[in-house]
């Protein structure tokens, strides 16, 4: 019995180190560089960084082995995501004074299109695959101490009307074919998974762990999720089917490892924490 349980253990570790063996850093220094978001075609990384002294949108070019600085200012932009032809790219930005979703060129040639203009704090947008309407998230009272979000889908741009509540939820993305969202809720008391349709309907928990469970995103293929978990003490990044089931754990760092997207290329991006003051992108192998 000795020796098995030190075969398993053994091979635990060795799981583990391989995983750990695998990953390779995108992006370095004593920054925060946030909000990893691959481009559809694979080429690009849109990230937000603390860089220049305030949160602005940048991105990494794998064909020219450039970085773009694509916002400027003392404003603080975040969470960018792209277009399904990847030309542009979607932001939120407190440059209003609160919290609206912007649009600019994937080289930021075109100025930025302000999307929202709620008095509401707004934040995690995204398109569906049509690029017909916007959803993201919302807070769902101004001024309250507590941020209570909820998922907002608009039928169209810019979304001053025809905004719908879907969901008490944050953090929402669409599935590749854009018929399902995933999205994070606490209303279990902890953060969860959860999935529905494009309508709101079918609300499903996909993750029951008394840990918190955030961040998720689908697989180009649209079968699977990747999302991160504190379940193990720290957050990592695992990966579920599209239906919460066979969940597995891909990342063993003793620091958190957040935000993960995934890449059409087999590749998932995420946030690895460096220190208080500091973080990385990283990727690792997408599971097979």
């Amino acid at each position: 019995m000795r020796t098995l349980c030190l075969f398993v253990c053994l091979g635990a570790v060795a799981l583990a180190a391989v995983a750990q063996e695998d990953r390779t850093q995108i992006t370095t220094g004593a920054q925060k560089d946030f909000d990893p978001m691959i481009s559809p075609d694979g080429n690009s990384l849109a990230f937000a960084s603390n860089r220049t002294g305030h949160f602005n949108i940048f991105v990494f070019s794998y064909r020219t082995s450039g970085t773009l600085q694509l916002t400027q200012g003392d404003n603080e932009d975040r969470y960018p995501n792209w277009s399904a032809d990847g030309k542009k790219i979607v932001f939120g930005s407190d440059r209003t004074g609160k919290g609206d979703i912007f649009e600019t060129s994937n080289d930021g040639s075109s100025g930025y299109l302000q999307l929202t203009d709620s008095a509401l704090f707004e934040e995690y947008p995204n398109y569906p695959s049509d690029r017909k309407g916007l959803l993201y998230a919302r807070d769902a009272k101004k001024g309250a101490l507590t941020k209570q979000m909820q998922v907002i889908l608009a039928d169209s741009l810019p979304a001053a009307s025809g905004a719908v509540v879907l969901a008490e939820g944050d953090q929402p993305r669409f599935s590749p074919d854009g018929k399902r969202i995933v999205f994070v809720s606490d209303r279990t008391k902890n953060d969860d998974i959860w999935s529905m349709t494009r309508e709101g309907s079918s609300q499903t928990q996909l993750t029951t762990d008394p840990k918190n469970d955030t961040d998720p995103y689908f697989s180009p293929d649209g079968k699977r999720i990747v999302f991160a978990s504190k379940r193990t003490g720290n957050y990592d990044i695992w990966v579920m089917d599209s239906d919460g089931g066979n969940q597995r754990q891909l990342t063993f760092d003793s620091t958190d490892e957040t935000q993960p997207c995934w890449s059409i290329g087999g590749y998932i991006y995420y946030t690895h924490k460096v220190s208080e003051s500091a973080s990385n992108i990283y990727r690792i192998k997408a599971p097979k």
